[in-house]
This record gives structure tokens, C-alpha cells and sequence, in this order.
């Protein structure tokens, strides 16, 4: 190390962290870990001096993202976009409000689909479970209502199978309905979710 370098990191060290001196400094030296408190004060403060100067015309955020670009390529984004056309512009905002919109359309009624699946099984699974235990009592209106739903959902699984006892049956035949509800509910949740 020479002279000339001790001097910069002198005058880094003792410059403070918003001149260019200090951040090249930081570069190449390792920083001592900060803690969120601190962080967020460092966010505040430079929210508080965003807000109380002056901002020009073009200038409509409070913080600037801060990224490393070369200088070259910085100028050549700044020139293009420095003269946005505000028709192009305005008509893109304006496509992805309507794409978020759609997307987040497709979103709930991907989930209620998924829903509806996972209710109508586990009515068919409540409905075996009560079919299964000997001691439910089947004159109970809670009882009899999940019955009578599942003998609605079963549908086409119905007599699918038909086994020595009817109470096998019942079970073989629901279960086999309620895993088919998941994966069909599970499969059209996942064509229609973006």
C-alpha cells in the first residue's frame, strides 16, 4: 500500500457514507454487518430528505433503486429513456392493469374450484365415516344431511364396485369418489391458475 492509497482510505474513513469517496471505500473493504434497526432508520432518513427537496418535473418516486451499471451502459439507458411516448406508455399501463385484473380473477375462481373439491371429499369421507362406525345414530339431522349429500356426490360411483356387505361397498365406492374429486379439483385448479 502507498501513500497515495493510505490518504484515500484516510479521507474514506473519515468522509461521510453519502459521498462517492465513502461508498467506493465500502467497495473494496469488508463492512461490519448492519441490523435491521438500523437499516429502516437509514430507509427513513432518506425517505424525510427525498420528501423535503425540491424535485423536479420528472422526478415521481421518493427513492431511486440503486443498481451498478457501468457508465457506458448508463448513458445508453438514460437515452432511451428520456423521451418515453406517453400514448405507448399509458396503453401498457393500461394492458397489464387488465392482465393483473384477469390473473387475479383466475386466481379465486382457481381456488374456489380447488375448494369446492376439497369439500365435496371431505363430505364423502364424513359420510363413510359415519357409514363405518356401527355406534353413529343414523336418525341424527346432522348425520342423515351428510348421508344424503354424499349419495348426491357420489354419482357414477355409485355401484362401481359391489362387495359382500354394503357397508364395504359404501366405503370402497365414496373413498374411490372422494379421491377422485382431489385429483380432478386438483388438476382444474391447476389449468386454470396463471
Amino acid at each position: 500500500m502507498g501513500k497515495d492509497d493510505k490518504a484515500k482510505t484516510t479521507e474514506a474513513e473519515k468522509a461521510p457514507e453519502d459521498t462517492p469517496v465513502a461508498s467506493a471505500a465500502t467497495a473494496t473493504k469488508t463492512a461490519k454487518p448492519r441490523t435491521a434497526a438500523e437499516i429502516v432508520a437509514e430507509q427513513k432518513a432518506r425517505e424525510a430528505a427525498a420528501a423535503s427537496a425540491p424535485s423536479g418535473p420528472d422526478d415521481t418516486t421518493v427513492t431511486k433503486p440503486v443498481s451498478r451499471v457501468t457508465t457506458a451502459a448508463s448513458s445508453a439507458a438514460t437515452k432511451t429513456s428520456a423521451t418515453p411516448a406517453k400514448g405507448a406508455a399509458g396503453g401498457k399501463q393500461a394492458l397489464s392493469s387488465v392482465g393483473t385484473g384477469v390473473r387475479q380473477a383466475r386466481n379465486l375462481l382457481a381456488s374456489v374450484v380447488w375448494l369446492i373439491a376439497v369439500l365435496a371429499a371431505a363430505l364423502l369421507a364424513l359420510g363413510a365415516l359415519f357409514t363405518a362406525l356401527d355406534q353413529t345414530n343414523q336418525s341424527n339431522e346432522i348425520v342423515r344431511w351428510v348421508l344424503e349429500r354424499g349419495h348426491d356426490l357420489v354419482g357414477p360411483f355409485k355401484d362401481l364396485f359391489r362387495l359382500e356387505t354394503a357397508k364395504n361397498t359404501l366405503l370402497v365406492n365414496w373413498g374411490i369418489a372422494a379421491l377422485v374429486y382431489l385429483i380432478a379439483g386438483k388438476i382444474l385448479e391447476r389449468f386454470i391458475r396463471p
